[in-house]
């Protein structure tokens, strides 16, 4: 996807469904076949298996356990380590396990064609049994995810939430014991920090690891539309599958999330990533209630853009309400002027608005019925799912 010409978000291609034609084997051959790899393995197998602990304990770090914060100050500005700062090689081998690869899969259909369109990106396991953070768009409109781990051991994800605002969301692997991200502190960065990121780029290259630094704080970016703010600009080469990947400062702490990359011939080495303060808050809320505290319902209200019609002038037209308990003065083709005294006449406008309000809050709508304009008062309520 494609924003104004200058960032992007993941980059998924549209690939045809391909059935493959399996031989057939005899059970009987199967049977002799599973015999004499049995015996001719079980004399080695106890010491592989030893070997093979002895590598992975001494690949994993220690207590790499993190908790889901509640509030800013709970965190500290990384991992306490008695020789304070780590070197990349030590940042990496105490982060590596917590980054995974994710691969996604949606169906549409053509003449005659069925096609899947595959996508890929980039995550990290924040909890032990297994929740990863990664970007919105990287599962967005996925109908299957699947998450390979570091060990290379693939999963299926079993729940999946979101929050396009932000661009955060979170899946689940049905997996206990993982090794998940220590969590920093994004709001202790400053311009100039070396920074580590960790992705999949170009959806192949699971593991890749990227050094850069924080290039500056406070960004605000339009990407295919929406406006992205507090982004963490990153002086690093990212890459399409990248997104949803983690930037960890060089005590080993996670703080930040990639979602975004410049597309320009002049903007190598710009990308962005959300900080990670605000995606743990994003990610408890769904986590814990399914949605996100304070977020405002703008959809409380069903609106129908025109754009062109022999019989209705171009613009937003209410159509009914999608919320039990709800009511309104308003009646079906009623022409939607404004809303807070902002000009509307697409749901884009429309929703932007209301996202810049705050739950609670009274907005007035100004409406044309038969020439004739009127307003009605419209309470905001905070949306009770998610993306």
């Amino acid at each position: 996807m494609y924003g104004d010409r200058r960032y992007s978000y993941e980059v998924r291609s549209r690939v045809p469904r391909v059935k493959t034609v399996r031989q057939r084997v005899s059970p009987l051959a199967v049977f002799l076949i599973a015999v004499f790899v049995v015996a001719a393995f079980v004399g080695s197998g106890f010491l592989g298996a030893h070997l093979a602990y002895a590598k992975y304990r001494a690949d994993v770090p220690e207590s790499t356990t993190t908790i889901i914060y509640r509030n800013d100050s709970d965190r500290g500005t990384g991992i306490s380590s008695s020789t304070g700062l780590l070197t990349a090689e030590e940042v990496v081998l105490r982060t590596k396990q917590s980054v995974v690869e994710i691969t996604t899969e949606s169906v549409s259909y053509g003449r005659n064609t069925e096609y899947v369109n595959s996508g890929a990106g980039s995550g990290v396991l924040v909890t032990e049994n297994g929740h990863i953070l990664t970007a919105y768009h990287v599962v967005e409109d996925a109908e299957s995810i699947k998450v390979r781990l570091y060990d290379g051991t693939t999963y299926n994800a079993e729940w999946v939430k979101g929050d396009k605002l932000t661009d955060t969301a979170v899946v689940k692997i049905n997996v206990n014991s993982l090794n998940c991200a220590p969590v920093g502190n994004s709001n202790a960065l400053d311009a100039g920090q070396d920074v580590i990121a960790i992705g999949n780029p170009l959806g192949s290259l699971g593991g890749t690891v990227t050094k850069g630094s924080i290039a500056a704080l406070n960004r605000t970016v339009k990407i295919d539309g929406q406006t992205l703010e507090n982004l963490i600009q990153l002086s690093a080469p990212l890459n399409p599958g990248d997104s949803g990947g983690g930037i960890f400062n060089m005590y080993g702490a996670l703080v930040g999330i990639v979602n975004a990359k410049s597309i320009d011939d002049y903007g190598y080495n710009i990308a962005f990533a959300s900080p990670i303060n605000q995606c743990m808050e994003i990610a408890e809320d769904l986590m814990t209630q399914g949605f996100v505290e304070g977020r405002v319902d703008t959809e409380v209200f069903d609106v129908k853009e025109i754009n062109n019609s022999a019989t209705m002038a171009a613009g937003l037209y209410f159509m009914g309400v999608n919320r039990a308990g709800v009511s309104t003065n308003l009646i079906k083709n009623d022409y939607i002027v404004s809303v807070a005294g902002v000009a509307v006449s697409t749901i884009d406008e429309w929703q932007q608005v209301l996202n810049s309000k705050r739950v609670g809050e009274q907005v007035e709508i100004v409406y044309r019925r038969g020439g004739i304009e009127g307003t009605v008062k419209m309470q905001l309520l905070n949306r009770i799912d998610c993306d």
